[in-house]
């Protein structure tokens, strides 16, 4: 009886599930996709601008690289496809109907990406070169965030100096994607926010770098001096977005 009982409540569970029609994609209430404007010089020269908030994302000089990278909460090593992904130029607002959280709006922005640049794509994972995030030796020199808190990154007078609010180690290995041009993984085991300074002003007064392997070196030094965080460079299994089709013009308005 009670094996019974048992297979007819998956039964019906099942034939809920599958009989229910499926949730439509989560969209923008609108948006505005263009070719963005060449200004006083070649289109590629300007810096891409990514700027959410809970009620949409404005995207200024993007690449569609840039573009996916966000969306899919990708570092910039981890999209690959045709070259032109990585020098035309797009400018795009998009606004939800309501407050909805980071999450949410990049997951919108996928919806975007597929109307209006028709983007078809595949996730690999792939064996590569990757920066490994851990703590050094002596332990980190971090302060746990108090309270919750978006992320906040602050200047301070010093050049090249900045305070950081509320950073999850997460989105600490994300920043130093960058500078490190790689794939950064975290294996502290920290979660939750911190707060820390990085000043990098020191490094660049005594000796300035003269090549790249120069500058990831200081950003290396610096983060494992003042935050006691250790990088280091091993093969790691990452993913990687492969972009397998997209439209150069994009849908418009």
């Amino acid at each position: 009886m009670r094996v019974a009982l048992g297979a007819s409540l998956f039964v019906l569970g099942a034939c809920e599930a599958f009989g229910q029609p499926a949730e439509p994609a989560p969209a923008f209430d609108v948006a505005s996709v263009r070719v963005s404007a060449p200004a006083g010089g070649e289109r590629g020269s300007r810096r891409d601008v990514v700027t959410p908030s809970p009620a949409g994302v404005t995207m200024t000089n993007v690449t569609l690289k840039s573009v996916v990278q966000w969306a899919y909460h990708l570092q910039s090593v981890q999209v690959t496809g045709p070259g032109w992904i990585d020098s035309d130029r797009y400018d795009i607002t998009a606004k939800a109907s309501g407050p909805v959280s980071t999450e949410r709006l990049r997951a919108m922005a996928q919806t975007l990406l597929a109307e209006r640049f028709k983007l078809v794509c595949h996730k690999e994972t792939r064996e590569m070169p990757a920066y490994v995030v851990s703590i050094a030796k002596g332990g980190h020199k971090l302060k746990q965030s108090e309270g919750e808190g978006e992320m906040q990154v602050k200047p301070n007078g010093a050049r090249m100096s900045a305070s950081f609010t509320h950073v999850t180690l997460a989105q600490l290995s994300e920043m130093l994607s960058s500078p490190l041009q790689n794939v950064v993984v975290d294996q502290t085991g920290l979660t939750g926010g911190w707060d820390f300074t990085l000043d990098m002003s020191s490094f660049t007064m005594m000796a300035q770098p003269t090549g790249i392997e120069d500058a990831i070196g200081m950003v290396i030094q610096a983060v494992n001096e003042q935050l006691g965080i250790k990088i280091d460079q091993k093969k790691v299994p990452a993913e990687v977005l492969i972009v397998d089709h997209a439209e150069k013009v994009p849908v418009e308005n």
